[in-house]
């Protein structure tokens, strides 16, 4: 697959999240009971997300992440049960579109690191995937659309 990249002036985005410390082998699953429960502490309180659910890579190992995972908020709400009111950062960041599985991403972020180089540009240590497409609605994974954000160092 051919990627498109785009260079791309974002905002802060406030969010509603859950920040831990996550195996790989159990990344799948912490993601889902953490968007379940997320969502639960949000409707107890009459707050819808503003838009799809997201996973923030802050750092990581061969084995494990630190990984942030939630939805964009516009309304203020409650901090409990491990959800907390968190941001992403604004400023010059790289985005494309990846299209299929979640586990097979990585050729994505292969192409936004040769248009880094290819462009001298320096890529922050975190990055974020935007998830659009819902898997109860789609069972087919090879359809899942994600958008893929890659921060920019400004020098």
């Amino acid at each position: 697959m051919v990627y498109e990249i785009e260079e791309r002036e974002l905002e802060p985005e406030v969010l509603a999240s859950i920040r831990s410390w996550v195996s790989m082998e159990e990344m799948a699953e912490r993601m889902g009971r953490d968007f379940d429960r997320i969502t639960a502490v949000l409707r107890a309180q009459g707050v819808e997300p503003a838009g799809p659910p997201l996973a923030y890579y802050h750092a990581w190992t061969e084995d494990a992440g630190d990984l942030e995972v939630g939805f964009p908020v516009e309304q203020p709400f409650v901090a409990r049960d491990g959800v907390v009111r968190s941001q992403l950062p604004g400023g010059k960041a790289l985005f494309t579109v990846y299209i299929g599985q979640y586990d097979k991403i990585e050729p994505a972020y292969n192409a936004m690191q040769a248009y880094a180089v290819q462009n001298g540009l320096d890529l922050a240590p975190y990055m974020w995937e935007r998830y659009l497409t819902k898997p109860d609605e789609e069972p087919d994974l090879s359809k899942h659309v994600t958008h893929v954000y890659w921060p920019l160092v400004e020098a």
